[in-house]
């Protein structure tokens, strides 16, 4: 699933538009809505270009304008990304600040974490490289799809003439659209996925995190390395969708993490499911959310399985860890 996801999301090219170049940096909350907002600016005129995908040598080239180690892996990487843009030579970067997320009916509110809400901010203050660039970087509301086209046209009055309130309006239809056709892909997809490993007899993984451990450099390949110990892996989005909203023992607010309780719940009565937690070091909120899942899991009879990852790319103990959840599974 993660690379049927991954490759999905590279399928959408740069189409040349008459309004110039736009860049979108290829990390945290931008890998989902990439089908939103190339659609949109695509749209509007505009050829989106976007990062390439993160790698060793990305990362250490926007390692000198990271103000603190404590952050998560992922968010680290986003100062590489916005490098590369400017390497490039893209005028027009757009990275906006993004409070919610869009609420999925599972929690009780759909809130992005404060990293992925904010860090916009923080590139902002600590890459010199964008003075004289546009770094389009404002709070941007898409969870409100009535008076999102208003907000989102007076934003880009700051920064471009001569785009209407109408090229909006249709843009945002189109990448809203999109965005729904994009996420109904990938559980169809899912569903697909599920059917032929129960078929084929084969166990089932539910590989859960953020939809930014797409990233290669961030997963380091535990999605191939499940495939390879005989699994089907599933990401947690594609059985998030068949729960409703169900009473959990945390304050249930942010969209990521009310996905993976679902997943946890939903697998509860799944006899050949299971489920393994990717988590970055330097996430604060997933000391919140690793205890849940495992609560969740635990009163369903499940056992619960956490991979801590980020710089680290020796595989020797996750393999272990892995072989331990299989032989448990069959014992």
């Amino acid at each position: 699933m993660y690379a049927f996801k991954l490759e999905t999301l590279r399928s959408y090219h740069p189409q040349e538009g008459p309004r110039g170049k736009i860049g979108l940096p290829m990390g945290l909350n931008l890998y989902e809505l990439l089908p939103f907002w190339h659609t949109f600016f695509t749209k509007l005129g505009f050829e989106v270009v976007t990062s390439p995908l993160s790698s060793r040598e990305l990362y250490i080239r926007g390692q000198s304008t990271i103000p603190s180690d404590t952050v998560c892996f992922p968010a680290k990487l986003m100062h590489g990304h916005v490098d590369a843009l400017i390497e490039r030579g893209i005028q027009t970067i757009f990275y906006p600040c993004m409070s919610y997320n869009f609420d999925e009916k599972l929690g009780d509110n759909h809130y992005n974490c404060p990293v992925v809400a904010y860090y916009p901010e923080v590139i902002a203050a600590n890459m010199a490289d964008l003075r004289g660039l546009n770094f389009i970087h404002d709070y941007v509301g898409i969870h409100r799809k009535r008076d999102f086209p208003k907000k989102m046209h007076a934003i880009l009055a700051q920064y471009f003439e001569g785009i209407s309130l109408s090229e909006v309006k249709q843009a945002a239809k189109a990448a809203y659209a999109e965005y729904d056709a994009y996420m109904q892909k990938i559980r169809n997809k899912g569903d697909e996925m599920i059917a032929q490993a129960r078929a084929e007899g084969k166990p089932i993984i539910i590989l859960s995190g953020r939809p930014y451990h797409l990233d290669p450099e961030i997963n380091h390949g535990i999605d191939k390395l499940i495939t390879s110990l005989g699994a089907a892996v599933i990401s947690e989005d594609v059985i998030s969708a068949k729960e409703t909203k169900f009473p959990v023992g945390v304050l249930n607010q942010w969209t990521y993490h009310a996905r993976l309780y679902a997943a946890a719940e939903y697998i509860g009565n799944q006899k050949d499911m299971n489920l393994v937690q990717l988590v970055s070091f330097g996430c604060g909120v997933d000391a919140i959310t690793t205890d849940e899942v495992r609560s969740i899991l635990e009163s369903h009879g499940k056992i619960y399985t956490q991979i801590k990852i980020d710089e680290i790319t020796n595989l020797g103990a996750v393999k272990i860890r892995l072989r331990s959840l299989f032989a448990a599974l069959e014992g």
